[in-house]
């Protein structure tokens, strides 16, 4: 009996072992996530999944979903507080979140401009819907629905419980390759996805755990997915991951799809591989002064 308890239970730790946690936090995301996209979305009618309104409203939903399930196992499954996943609110907090927003937004528009220079990109209007502070309050909309609340979510879940669960479980180089090899794979579910695509975003779940790696919190990684989004399709007019926004930049593709990602975004491009590359460059200098970062925690789960 003891020996088949030690498969479920760490005794040393007083809690489930990683494995059986992160097999509890998948079912459970799942499951609530789309209990609440069948209410929340069911009590509205949105013909137009490129409206701000379905985007704002969906994006509640992945927040609720992803926040109360990340709490609730973090505190009663792992044992730990909500904080501990690298959610430490200070005034470096607020600046690493702000350094991403600006890293990512100069990553695609230097794809923007590459794409401008190159022929694949052809701008046909530069306006959005509304005018004056009725286009402010929108813009900031689109940067809660389709930025803040997927950059929440996302990181919430992968870079936070995951891929720190993982760690604990199987040390951190397979827990980063098995992270990344997973987010990829989810990402082929979207619409317009390739093998291309399920590649380079295997590469960007690398480029948002290096935030978490060098500086220990998510913020960095939560500022860089939040503007990557937000600049890619609100504002600079891409799809994002194979879906379609309102924004403020109207333009017309071309090219192969094998460089600019065709139908996906930029993401399922190789066009990405360099501007990641900068991006990882600029998180390192900006963080190259930080101690404890967690790849030198060297303790496994046994």
């Amino acid at each position: 009996m003891k020996r088949l308890k030690s498969i479920f239970f760490n005794s040393n730790e007083n809690r489930l072992r990683a494995g059986w946690r992160i097999l509890i936090f998948i079912v459970f995301y799942i499951l609530l996530s789309r209990i609440l996209s069948k209410v929340t979305l069911g009590i509205f009618d949105y013909p137009d999944k490129t409206a701000w309104s379905w985007w704002v409203t969906r994006g509640f939903v992945v927040i609720l979903a992803s926040s109360m399930v990340v709490w609730v196992i973090r505190k009663y499954i792992d044992k730990k507080t909500f904080i501990s996943l690298g959610l430490r609110l200070d005034s470096l907090a607020v600046k690493d979140f702000f350094m991403g927003l600006v890293i990512s937004g100069l990553m695609i528009g230097t794809i923007f401009i590459i794409f401008l220079i190159s022929g694949f990109l052809e701008i046909g209007e530069v306006s959005w819907n509304n005018s004056g502070i009725f286009a402010a309050f929108e813009i900031l909309l689109w940067f809660f629905g389709i930025g803040l609340a997927v950059g929440w979510s996302e990181e919430l879940a992968f870079r936070g419980y995951l891929l720190q669960n993982m760690k604990d479980g199987m040390g951190m180089f397979w827990a980063v390759l098995l992270s990344c090899l997973l987010y990829g794979l989810l990402h082929m579910s979207n619409p317009n996805s390739t093998l291309l695509s399920g590649v380079l975003i295997a590469v960007f779940g690398l480029l948002r755990i290096f935030g978490w790696l060098r500086t220990s919190q998510l913020w960095l990684s939560m500022g860089m997915h939040v503007g990557w989004d937000f600049f890619q399709g609100p504002i600079l007019g891409f799809t994002v991951s194979g879906m379609n926004t309102e924004s403020l930049i109207k333009h017309k593709m071309s090219g192969p799809n094998w460089i600019t990602g065709g139908s996906f975004g930029p993401e399922a491009g190789i066009v990405v591989l360099p501007v990641i590359i900068f991006g990882l460059i600029f998180m390192y200098l900006w963080t190259v002064k930080r101690k404890n970062i967690p790849w030198a925690i060297k303790k496994r789960e046994v």
